[in-house]
């Protein structure tokens, strides 16, 4: 799998219900060389990875424009992993967009390089209170020297989606709606999938093919997730962090309630099977909720917590934009985010469902509707409940080895065990670059 499979996903929702907008001014007009040098005090421009149509942009982005004068230039700047060369490319430029969005899992390498501004002066000068916004949004951004080189807009926490058309018809008990562990452990998440299998028909899970579960099982069984929380060493390849995995990869293996590998490591092959109604339980990020609002219409659904072992955490993608230092509009770049995440503009994000909101007030705004999930206000449980994984400079270049290394464990060959230590040298060398 791609270490930047999600992006390809948010790129193919982005686009999912209109043509590519390669480079769209909202104000008219679009982007040239110098865009934002030429003009400085009116025109921002913005780079991002989803094409503007059919994403929750444009209402926001319209509104900004009316309130405050300015005019947005948006470029699509790439789909899926031709995003990631295209930032190094622009970063490195003379004429660098003036905000751009970035991945939030290499954050800490965006830091290293010098060519991001620390936002901690413009927070301070927009008096933008932690306490206002959710600690694992606020936090997102902010490296060990206490620079903050990244502003999240928000976050998509992992839940799990559940067939409960299905569920009520095999008599198995609905999932808690709520953040809590009663009746909701790794034992009964287990039991749930087998009595939902049918063999050869449908499977009672899929957790494996949502990368963030390196992270949430982990953590949740009283390890850390990929790196140690200060970053320095590997720490999938410990021994609760390796049972984890193991447990995930068991669904498949041992217990028969998750499709093979060979499966799911598909194209978003996971969500079209929870469509067919041939998976019952996936975990996913609400980032999916306006795909399946669309898309499953011929069943009931619904939403519930990670299941909890030792403990009960969630990990979510956050919608991270950085402001280049180099970027000649800084200050329009900041007055925009500025204005996505405090009430004026965030009060948008709310109404997609699609995400939280880092602004705690905004997000209190996130109710229940006609269209399901019934329970969408749980994914502000998740917030509540979701960490911030360690970090590290080199995660790309770790990630290529030792994801490669766990196919053997999802293909049923080899433990997680065996295949994380045999690799754990070589990637703890990486992260200690």
């Amino acid at each position: 799998m791609s270490t930047l499979s999600r992006r390809t996903l948010l790129a193919g929702l982005g686009a999912a219900t209109g043509s590519v907008a390669v480079s769209a001014c909202l104000g008219g007009g679009a982007a040239t060389k110098n865009a934002g040098k030429a003009n400085n005090s009116k025109t921002i421009r913005l780079m991002n990875w989803e094409a503007l149509e059919g994403s929750p942009y444009p209402d926001v982005f319209k509104a900004f424009e009316k309130d405050t004068g300015y005019k947005i230039n948006y470029e699509f700047g790439a789909s899926g992993d031709a995003y990631w060369p295209k930032t190094r490319t622009v970063l490195g430029s003379n004429n660098p967009p003036d905000i751009m969005r970035i991945d939030d899992d290499f954050v800490a390498y965006y830091a290293s390089t010098g060519k991001l501004l620390d936002l901690r002066k413009n927070i301070s000068a927009s008096k933008l209170q932690d306490s206002d916004y959710y600690p694992a949004v606020f936090n997102n951004g902010k490296q060990p020297d206490g620079s903050i080189v990244a502003w999240s807009l928000g976050i998509q926490p992992r839940v799990i989606f559940y067939n409960k058309t299905m569920f009520k018809a095999a008599g198995v008990p609905l999932p808690p709606t709520t953040w809590t562990s009663d009746g909701w452990t790794w034992d009964d998440f287990l039991s749930a999938a087998k009595k939902l299998t049918v063999a050869g028909k449908r499977w009672g899970a899929a957790v494996i093919d949502d990368s963030g579960y390196e992270v949430v099982y982990p953590a949740n069984n009283g390890g850390q997730g990929r790196w140690a929380k200060d970053g320095s060493s590997f720490a999938l390849a410990n021994a609760p962090d390796a049972q984890a995995v193991q447990w995930v990869a068991d669904l498949t293996c041992k217990e028969k309630v998750q499709p093979a590998w060979s499966v799911l490591n598909q194209d978003q092959r996971g969500q079209q099977m929870f469509i067919a109604g041939q998976i019952a339980m996936m975990e996913r990020g609400s980032s999916l909720v306006p795909f399946l609002q669309e898309n499953a219409k011929d069943f009931e659904w619904d939403i519930a917590p990670i299941p909890a072992q030792k403990a009960q955490h969630t990990y979510g993608n956050q919608i991270d934009f950085c402001i280049p230092a180099g970027a000649a509009n800084q200050k329009g770049a900041w007055k925009l985010l500025e204005y996505l995440t405090t009430m004026d503009g965030a009060k948008f994000f709310s109404a997609q469902g699609s995400m939280v909101p880092g602004l705690k007030r905004a997000a209190a705004l996130i109710k229940p509707t006609s269209k399901p999930p019934q329970h969408i206000d749980l994914i502000l449980d998740a917030v509540d409940n979701a960490i911030l994984p360690g970090r590290v400079v080199q995660d790309e270049a770790a990630i290529n080895v030792y994801r490669p290394a766990l196919d053997p464990v999802k293909t049923c060959q080899t433990t997680a065990a065996k295949a994380l230590g045999a690799v754990r040298k070589q990637v703890d060398s990486i992260v200690a670059k």
